[in-house]
């Protein structure tokens, strides 16, 4: 009889992970709709970094993980913990963040009217041709260095940590852009620097994609 009960609960215990899962797996869409303010995106989930963002509808805030160079959506995360863990790391992978526009400036104009008074005079020859600045000590970016593309980075620019900051993090790398009445922010590994050409289409062509009112084929 003992032996009866503990195989009858097994197989309840069974039956109600599988229909877990199934569940599930039934309620994960094919494709997301969401929208942020008057913005309406649609998505795979697979590139969804949270919850929210993985089942859609009214939210504040997006996240996304992409891997470049083509910005396809991630691998399904490994069982291994340790291979897990070497996922995560990888610095081909870019994290995306959108959010309703703040009214105040636009992320383009940060290098010339926000930066600009806290930079030193220098000017060094960066990766990919940007252009290289020092922030000075005792300002808020001190602990950062300063990528532009030429000629005043409106077209790109991003904040990374200098190598003492003891940022651990694989993405320390940020670039903010608005498109289509959204902030972007962008957030990579400083090897990417040298392609930041490839990374800056692939991220607008990404965006393009998500975009609801003008679906674009991936």
């Amino acid at each position: 009889m003992r032996l009866f009960l503990v195989a009858l609960v097994l197989a309840l215990l069974a039956a109600g992970a599988y229909r877990l899962v199934r569940k599930s797996d039934e309620a994960e869409p094919a494709i997301v709709a969401a929208s942020l303010g008057d913005a309406r995106l649609a998505y795979p989930p697979a590139y969804a970094r949270d919850e929210s963002t993985r089942y859609g509808g009214a939210l504040d805030r997006l996240s996304f993980i992409a891997v470049v160079p083509d910005f396809s959506p991630p691998r399904k995360p490994s069982a291994d913990p340790r291979r897990r863990a070497s996922e995560e790391l990888d610095p081909m992978r870019v994290f995306v963040t959108l959010s309703p526009r703040d009214e105040a400036l636009d992320p383009a104009e940060r290098p010339s009217r926000l930066y600009a008074r806290f930079l030193e005079g220098e000017v060094w020859s960066g990766p990919g041709g940007l252009v290289m600045r020092r922030f000075e000590p005792g300002s808020p970016y001190e602990l950062e260095l300063l990528y532009l593309a030429p000629p005043d980075g409106r077209e790109f620019f991003a904040r990374c940590p200098r190598r003492d900051a003891g940022f651990l993090g694989s993405a320390p790398c940020l670039w903010a852009l608005r498109w289509k009445g959204l902030d972007v922010e962008a957030r990579f590994s400083s090897a990417l620097l040298r392609d930041w050409e490839e990374l800056a289409r692939g991220l607008r062509a990404f965006l393009a994609s998500i975009d609801a009112a003008s679906p674009r084929p991936r």
